[in-house]
C-alpha cells in the first residue's frame, strides 16, 4: 500500500512514470478510482475560462426605486387623510349624542368591573381546587406507599413461614432417615457391620 501511495502521489506530482508503476496504480480499485477522478479535475482546470462580469448601471436602478418610493408614500399619505377625516366625522358627536355615549361608557365600565371580579373570584376558585388535589394526590400516594410496605410485609412474613416450614419438614425427613439407619445398624449383627 505505501508503494501504491507513493506512486500516486508522483503521478500527482506530474513526474514520469513507468507504464508499469501506472498499471499497478490502475489495477487498484481505490487507486483507480481515486486516478480517475484527479483527472477529471485537471481537465476541468485547464477547460477553465473566466467569463466577464456584466456592467452594472447603479444609477439607473436606484432612481427607479427612488422614484416608486415617492409615488407610495403619496399613496399612503392619501389613505392615512381619508380615514382621518372618516375618524373626525364618527367622533365628534353633538352634545346629545355626548350624553349617550357617556352614558354607555359609564355601563360598559361598570360592566368590565364586574366581569373582572368574576375573573378574580374564578381564579381564586381555579387555585383552591388546584391546592386541593394536590393534597388530595399526596394523600393517596401516602396510601398507596403504605399498602405497598404492608403487602411487602405479608409477602416477606409468609415467605419465611413457607421456608421455616420447609426446615422443619427437612428436619423431620432426615431425623426419620436416621431413625432407620440406627435401627437397621442395630438389628445387624456385629460380624456384618465390621465387613461393612
Amino acid at each position: 500500500m505505501a508503494n501504491l501511495d507513493a506512486l500516486f502521489e508522483q503521478w500527482l506530482e506530474g513526474k514520469p512514470m513507468t507504464d508499469e508503476a501506472l498499471e499497478q496504480l490502475k489495477a487498484s480499485p481505490q487507486y483507480s478510482a481515486m486516478l480517475a477522478q484527479a483527472q477529471r479535475w485537471q481537465a476541468q482546470s485547464r477547460d477553465y475560462k473566466q467569463q466577464p462580469v456584466p456592467d452594472w448601471n447603479r444609477s439607473s436602478t436606484l432612481g427607479v426605486k427612488a422614484k416608486r418610493n415617492n409615488q407610495s408614500n403619496s399613496a399612503t399619505w392619501a389613505v392615512a387623510a381619508s380615514i382621518i377625516v372618516c375618524a373626525l366625522v364618527f367622533l365628534v358627536p353633538h352634545k346629545n349624542d355626548q350624553d349617550e355615549l357617556s352614558v354607555q361608557l359609564a355601563k360598559q365600565t361598570t360592566l368590565l368591573q364586574s366581569q373582572q371580579k368574576q375573573i378574580d373570584q374564578l381564579q381564586n376558585i381555579i387555585s383552591a381546587q388546584n391546592e386541593l388535589q394536590q393534597q388530595y394526590m399526596y394523600q393517596l400516594t401516602k396510601e398507596a406507599i403504605a399498602t405497598g410496605r404492608v403487602e411487602r410485609q405479608e409477602d416477606i412474613n409468609s415467605l419465611i413461614s413457607y421456608i421455616k416450614t420447609q426446615r422443619a419438614q427437612d428436619h423431620a425427613y432426615l431425623r426419620m432417615q436416621l431413625n432407620d439407619i440406627a435401627e437397621q445398624v442395630q438389628a445387624q449383627p456385629m460380624a456384618a457391620i465390621a465387613k461393612n
